[in-house]
This record gives C-alpha cells, sequence and structure tokens, in this order.
C-alpha cells in the first residue's frame, strides 16, 4: 500500500469518530454561560410546526404548575394527541404496590392553547388582505380552547410503553386551520413507510438528526434561557442504544412507577443532537412533544428527565 493510500484509509477510518464524537460528554458552566445568548436559534419559526399546543392548567401563567403540562398535537378540529400521563394519573393499588389503575384527568383544570410561536400575545394580526377570507371569531392564529374530556388508551399502562398515549378532546369551539399558521399533524399512515423512516432515523441521525418540537420551558439550573420562555422551540434530536437511557433511569420520570427499564416495540432512547456543542435539554415536562422525520410525525416523548434533572448543563437522553 502506497502511503496516499494509506492516508486515505486512515481519514476514511478516523472521519466517521469525529463526527459522532461523544455525545454523553457534560457540559461545563462556562460553556453554557457562553452560550446561552444563542438559545433564539432554536425558535420554530413562524408556524414551523403549526399543530404543536399546549395543554396547561387554567392557571397557566402559574410557573410552579409547569410540570403538570403538556405538549399536544393537532390532529383535527377538535382532537389532540399526547402521551398517556398527559392527560391520566396512575393511583397504585395492590398489596405489593406494584400495580396501578389509570384515571383520566380532570378536563375542567386544562385548556389547550395554540399559537404559531407565542401563546400570550394574542390576537393581534388579522387578516385583511384576503377578501374572501371569512372568519369565525377575532381568534384566528392564537387562541384558548376549553377541553371535553382527556382520554388515556384503553391499555395505557404506566409500566409499559405500547399505548402510552391518549387523546384531548375540545369542548366547544374547534380548532380551525388557518393558512400557515394553525394547522394538522402530518402522520405517516402507512405503517410500513413508517417503519421504513424509523430504520433510516436510527442510522443516519448522527448525520441528518430527526426534529423536535416544543415550548420554552425553566430549567432546574440558573442558566435558563428566558428569551425563549413559553416560546416555541425546536431542537435537533438523534437515535442513542437504549443502554444510554438505562444508564440514567434514576433521573427519568420513567422512574416513579418502575423499577426497571425494558424496551418494547417501536420505543427508542433519544438524544440532543450533538449534546456536547449545542444548547437545549429535554425533560418530562415536554412529554407529547412530536418527533419529525423526512417532514412526517413519526412518534411523540414519553418519558425524560425529572424536573431536579432538568438542567441545560447536563442534558439527559429521553424515551
Amino acid at each position: 500500500m502506497c502511503v496516499q493510500q494509506y492516508i486515505i484509509h486512515v481519514l476514511c477510518v478516523l472521519v466517521p469518530l469525529v463526527i459522532r464524537g461523544n455525545d454523553a460528554d457534560s457540559r461545563s458552566k462556562s460553556v453554557v454561560e457562553s452560550m446561552i445568548e444563542y438559545m433564539g436559534n432554536y425558535y420554530a419559526g413562524h408556524g414551523q410546526f403549526p399543530w404543536v399546543v399546549e395543554i396547561r392548567t387554567l392557571s397557566s401563567q402559574n410557573r410552579s404548575e409547569q410540570e403538570l403540562w403538556s405538549i399536544g398535537n393537532l390532529i383535527g378540529p377538535r382532537y389532540v394527541v399526547t402521551s398517556c400521563n398527559a392527560v391520566a394519573n396512575f393511583e397504585v393499588v395492590g398489596t405489593q404496590r406494584d400495580r396501578y389503575i389509570v384515571r383520566a384527568k380532570n378536563p375542567r383544570n386544562y385548556k389547550v392553547m395554540y399559537s404559531p410561536d407565542y401563546p400570550y400575545h394574542g390576537p393581534k394580526w388579522y387578516v385583511n388582505r384576503y377578501a374572501k377570507w371569512r372568519s369565525y371569531k377575532s381568534e384566528l392564529k392564537t387562541g384558548t380552547r376549553s377541553i371535553a374530556r382527556m382520554s388515556p388508551h384503553p391499555l395505557c399502562d404506566p409500566q409499559h410503553f405500547r399505548y402510552f398515549f391518549g387523546m384531548v378532546e375540545l369542548e366547544s369551539e374547534p380548532i380551525r386551520p388557518f393558512r400557515l399558521f394553525v394547522n394538522y399533524a402530518p402522520p405517516e399512515l402507512d405503517a410500513q413507510n413508517l417503519f421504513r423512516k424509523w430504520y433510516y432515523l436510527r442510522h443516519q441521525s448522527v448525520h441528518r438528526p430527526a426534529l423536535m418540537s416544543t415550548w420554552g420551558r425553566k430549567y432546574s439550573d440558573k442558566y435558563t434561557p428566558y428569551m425563549v420562555l413559553d416560546f416555541k422551540i425546536k431542537s435537533k434530536i438523534l437515535y442513542q442504544e437504549w443502554s444510554k437511557c438505562v444508564n440514567v433511569f434514576n433521573k427519568l420520570a420513567w422512574n416513579k412507577t418502575n423499577t426497571q427499564l425494558v424496551q418494547e416495540n417501536n420505543t427508542f432512547c433519544m438524544q440532543i443532537h450533538d449534546a456536547s456543542n449545542t444548547m437545549g435539554s429535554i425533560c418530562d415536562h415536554d412529554r407529547g412533544a412530536p418527533i419529525m422525520w423526512e417532514g412526517f410525525f413519526v412518534g411523540i416523548v414519553i418519558s425524560a428527565a425529572k424536573f431536579e434533572f432538568c438542567s441545560l448543563l447536563e442534558p439527559l437522553p429521553f424515551i
């Protein structure tokens, strides 16, 4: 082998290792402080994820209730899909206290808020350029809806990932689509195509990260980026080996109802893309947030870090 061929061979071996890096590296205080000002790059854009809504308690500006909030995905005028623990409470029963009763949450304590970017600014912009457009109400891009019922899947079990999702049904006024700013989630309805997308996501997300959208929250450390608080934001995410989530199981919310982390069909461990060099952290208040691949809605966040471990300094993988 000539010298030139040897150099090319070495580069082909080393370059993938450099690209992958070590996503488990902890961040230093200085890195977080120096990069916090760039969190504005995580804004989701004006209507980039027009189906992502907030499921909040009635006193939605009470920041102490943040961990009771969840992320939802609008799939029709009256329906929102989210995770099971967003719509249900789990009551432990049995002499061994190892079984649970799943009870739907009281819909009167929650509401759905929608907006292309920020849920509090109110209807400031109206369509007056389109003479044929007739609005049902002044709320076109931003609004709040009461909830008729919160329904976990009939087979939802806090000890199993399969069927761990639920639905929210709006009460009276639906959420109608509005141009590019309010719309419905684009799911992959063909099962074979869905499996194919997850196959490529698992094998290519290091170089082609998937996307996830949520709403800006506070973190447990003092480096909370207030500039994105309550705004719709996005993150790049990648597939991780299941052992990565097992290693931090005690810090995940799934630990509240389980003694071990068992992988089931179509359940995956994921992490912020290039975690040692970018900002962001996915935590349990992001449950229900959509996973996007090639423009399709292919999954949701099921469980992530408890709030006390929800940190920009050490972002944890999530399920």
